[in-house]
């Protein structure tokens, strides 16, 4: 029997952020600052939990229950443009992760980006990192579906690009709302990587590990060398 993980796997759809681009410390860092401007505290580990992988739409949602205040044009405009700002000055890839798409090319396994972050931020990284050109009509962001996660959409039409069924995809993510996606989904094999560095101790990496497994992971990495072994 072949145990490699990536065995009778047909397809490979990743999250982006903390998966694939080591963004998260400024996405979540600026979702911080945000919050506390309109006095909401959040301690680190409850942002990691609760807004991994969450569409800006969902966010505003969030802040308008909390505030009582619907801050459409204020809060999602501005820390879309911060963090914009703060990826312009340059982003790394996760370790591990060219390494890992250079395999799938070679093993010709399919793959893809199912993210929540918006089209021209995904653009804007890609373009950071120089993959935009291995992802070109291969990134997809939950505008681009009615909702997004932790409702399955994205996942089901990242799936459906790849013309590959959800149970013969693995699914890559960080995030508790995607890993819930993707098993509604009917994704065949959910892995839940805690490698980002926003995951900025042992603690927080083990007590997110054991979050997403509650949520449908299958097998928790700490690197996206484990896929390779």
């Amino acid at each position: 029997m072949n145990s490699h993980p990536l065995s009778g796997t047909k397809a490979v759809i990743f999250d982006f952020d903390g998966v694939l681009v080591d963004s998260e410390p400024i996405s979540l860092g600026e979702l911080k600052n945000s919050f506390e401007e309109h006095g909401i505290e959040m301690e680190w580990s409850a942002l990691v939990k609760g807004f991994l992988g969450t569409a800006p739409r969902d966010i505003t949602t969030f802040m308008h229950e909390k505030t009582g205040r619907d801050p459409a044009g204020v809060f999602p405009e501005g820390w879309h443009n911060r963090v914009m700002a703060r990826m312009e000055q340059g982003l790394t890839m996760i370790s591990g992760a060219e390494a890992l798409l250079d395999k799938l090319d070679a093993d010709g396994i399919p793959y893809c980006i199912a993210s929540g972050s918006s089209p021209d931020r995904l653009q804007l990284a890609l373009s950071k990192i120089g993959q935009e050109k291995r992802f070109e009509g291969r990134s997809f962001s939950t505008e681009m579906v009615p909702n997004g996660k932790p409702a399955p959409d994205i996942f089901l039409h990242a799936a459906k690009a790849l013309n590959v069924d959800p149970k013969d995809c693995m699914v890559v993510e960080d995030g508790i709302a995607g890993t819930v996606g993707a098993k509604a989904a009917g994704v065949g094999r959910i892995v839940g990587l805690v490698g980002g560095s926003h995951l900025n101790d042992d603690e927080l990496r083990a007590m997110h590990g054991k979050a997403l497994t509650e949520a449908g992971s299958d097998l928790i990495i700490k690197t996206l060398d484990d896929l390779l072994a």
